[in-house]
């Protein structure tokens, strides 16, 4: 359905209305649907939410496109990585893609299949309230192509990002309460309070994964905890490795009950 016609008045007094009445939405579950609803309304057929805190972890998601993070965790959306550090509107999709040239060839997959799903040109509203540790926002678009987009959407961006403050703030108000058993008490449980001395040149995620490694577990379900690619662990691995001097994940765990490090394992 293309948007309304009408003035910019019209147009903002609608949104008001939307939003007001979304805002007595008692669950998340409801107000994601309703805010989709008013999206599609207005031809904004597919929608993403997200937010982090300032760790990039706490990670919460909605989407109308359930299988786009079959293959990259949502917390490596190039949304998250590029646009979050400002609070312009920006142009996305395969449609605009030539106007972000820093992006990776891994973002770069990622948002043709974003396309694939039924968002080729779309705009993306970093969202962050005054004072809040999490950040995030909205991604919404549709399969327009760039000139029909920037015709017809376009205009209604500074009505759509008013909106969508309100569906934000409301979003996470209602996620502030959820039950801490939500938050992956797991994770935090197997992370020493005091690590040998050794581990001091790591970084934070790089001591967090060789641990859960070192641990035990798979490459593959320490990805699971943090929500990362199976790739992105073993990154952090053969880093982490290379800065301990250590070849595997037993010479980490050699290192971390032995507090020296492993003889023969490197300098």
């Amino acid at each position: 359905m293309p948007p309304e016609k009408g003035g910019s008045g019209r147009c903002t007094s609608l949104f008001i209305k939307h939003a007001a009445n979304l805002e007595k939405c008692a669950t998340v579950d409801t107000l994601w649907d309703g805010a989709c609803t008013v999206f599609a309304s207005l031809g904004f057929h597919q929608a993403v939410y997200l937010s982090v805190d300032s760790a990039f972890e706490s990670l919460f998601v909605r989407s109308t496109m359930p299988d786009l993070y079959r293959e990259t965790p949502p917390k490596e959306d190039p949304f998250l990585i590029h646009a979050c550090n400002r609070y312009e509107i920006l142009k996305i999709g395969v449609e605009f893609m030539a106007q972000h040239p820093y992006i990776s060839d891994s973002e770069r997959a990622f948002i043709t299949r974003a396309a694939d799903h039924g968002l080729r040109a779309g705009i993306a509203m970093p969202m962050r309230l005054k004072g809040a540790e999490r950040f995030g926002g909205f991604v919404i678009g549709n399969a327009m192509d760039g000139p029909q987009f920037l015709r017809t959407m376009m205009p209604r961006a500074e009505d759509m990002r008013m909106f969508c403050m309100v569906i934000h703030r409301r979003i996470e108000e209602l996620i502030a309460t959820a039950p801490a058993s939500n938050q992956q008490p797991e994770r935090r449980a197997l992370i020493p309070n005091a690590l040998p001395e050794p581990f001091d040149v790591l970084t934070p995620r790089e001591t967090e994964v060789l641990l859960h490694l070192a641990q035990g577990r798979t490459r593959k379900a320490t990805a699971h905890l943090f929500g990362l690619s199976v790739h992105t662990v073993s990154d952090y691995a053969k880093i982490g490795y290379r800065k301990l001097g250590v070849r595997n994940r037993a010479e980490v765990a050699a290192l971390l009950y032995g507090g020296s490090r492993v003889k023969g394992a490197g300098p």
